[in-house]
């Protein structure tokens, strides 16, 4: 992923007082600095991504001016009056970026809670461990939330945590800040479409173990073939001889997910080695892990029902046998 960090500015929230402590200048960006917000901005292109685009006239889209600084201090008020009613509130980093990906001009904006750390002093004898406040997560931990636009095509990518408000539980950053509406994640479409698939096999006495390792090979396929999900093509592998189960699937999926599931952008790897294998846990305590391909040869592996209702599963043409 081709990203390059052009200016960075960071202002800060405090529970304490909830006011915003607002910078006056941008980051110095050192070559750590740099891979420190890359890496943050990258992990935003995940499976756990919303999606959308803004319309022309979007009240947020309205902040957004050539100053950067002028625009982070606007933003960040504006974040700070939706955020400001969440119960459960921490010192955060607000962050605001102006970074080229593909050389297509990007916006970000990260927020970062901060978190207490125990570290060692070196030059400490009688007490080396001590509690820091107000710490940075570490360059593999992804931020609380996020959000980055394409300033060209419009499309943003969000990753948002609901807040506790009376109880309730709010999407303050999609509904209040940014006013829009956007499609689930890859993640959540994935937990929707496995769960309609078993409810319909259910329906029509086909969830079995079988059915179950069916579901995730059609979904691995897919996305290692096309890097996206069609509903008609998985209720085609999944339903082939009943008409009334593969339309009930189509029909049940598109009500929860009307847009089509794509992952344009988006790392697909964590989805796909999540289906690689067939995972088999077996009553007498046996578990297997399957890699599909092996899972689908019949030279392979044979799965046998026995007369009495038991299975036998015959593993077959073996080279070589080691012990892990």
């Amino acid at each position: 992923m081709d990203i390059y960090i052009k200016k960075a500015i960071i202002h800060q929230f405090s529970p304490d007082d909830t006011e915003l402590y607002l910078a006056d200048k941008f980051l110095n960006i050192t070559p750590k600095i740099e891979e420190y917000l890359r890496k943050k901005i990258e992990r935003v292109y995940s499976d756990e991504a919303k999606t959308g685009m803004f319309e022309e006239d979007s009240p947020f889209l309205d902040l957004l001016t050539d100053d950067l600084l002028e625009s982070s201090a606007a933003i960040a008020n504006r974040w700070k009056e939706e955020f400001v009613i969440s119960e459960n509130q921490k010192t955060n980093d607000l962050i605001f970026i102006e970074f080229s990906k593909e050389g297509v001009d990007h916006f970000a904006f990260l927020r970062i809670a901060l978190r207490e750390t125990l570290i060692h002093l070196g030059g400490e004898v009688d007490n080396p461990i001590k509690l820091t406040q107000n710490n940075l997560p570490g360059f593999g931990t992804g931020a609380d939330e996020a959000l980055v636009i394409n300033l060209q095509s419009r499309k943003y990518y969000l990753i948002e945590k609901r807040i506790k408000y009376n109880g309730t539980f709010l999407n303050y950053f999609s509904d209040a800040l940014l006013q829009v509406a956007p499609k689930i994640s890859p993640k959540k479409s994935i937990k929707e479409i496995e769960k309609t698939a078993n409810r319909i096999a259910e329906n029509f006495n086909q969830d079995d173990f079988q059915f179950q390792s069916k579901v995730k090979s059609a979904i691995f396929n897919q996305l290692e073939e096309k890097n996206e999900l069609s509903p008609e093509e998985l209720a085609n592998d999944l339903f082939d001889s009943n008409l009334t189960a593969r339309l009930s699937f189509v029909d049940q999926v598109k009500e929860a997910i009307p847009e089509p599931i794509r992952f344009d952008e988006i790392d697909a790897s964590r989805q796909l080695k999540k289906f690689e294998n067939q995972k088999l846990s077996l009553s007498n305590g046996i578990e297997l892990l399957v890699p599909n391909h092996v899972y689908e040869d019949a030279e392979s592996v044979e799965f046998i029902q026995n007369d009495n209702g038991t299975y036998s599963i015959l593993i077959k043409n073996i080279e070589d046998i080691q012990s892990k």
